[in-house]
């Protein structure tokens, strides 16, 4: 079982890899503030270090999923928009 902080790495990990190719929003990193777990996983969300920095709005990103961490595998993945809503329900998001 990971704790928070080989979670919150796996997160920062994941997300490097796969903003690679974002071009101009591939500067991003997680926001640990934000991250909790729930149901066995560690939910990272993340913005672009412009905003998160600077607070340059015209820099926040619109529409990122946040990332998924699965506390016993390590397993790390983007959110589906089915997992966005229900998070958002119950209050999370």
């Amino acid at each position: 079982m990971l704790n928070r902080e080989e979670a919150e790495r796996k997160a920062a990990e994941f997300l490097a890899a796969e903003s690679k190719c974002w071009g101009q929003s591939s500067h991003v990193r997680l926001i640990p503030e934000y991250c909790f777990t729930d149901e066995g996983q560690f939910i990272a969300l993340y913005d672009h270090v412009d905003y998160l920095d600077h607070g340059h709005e015209d820099s926040q990103l619109g529409g990122n999923l946040p990332i998924s961490v699965d506390l016993t595998t390590g397993s790390s993945r983007f959110i589906d928009w089915d997992e966005m809503d229900d998070l958002s329900e119950r209050g999370f998001l």
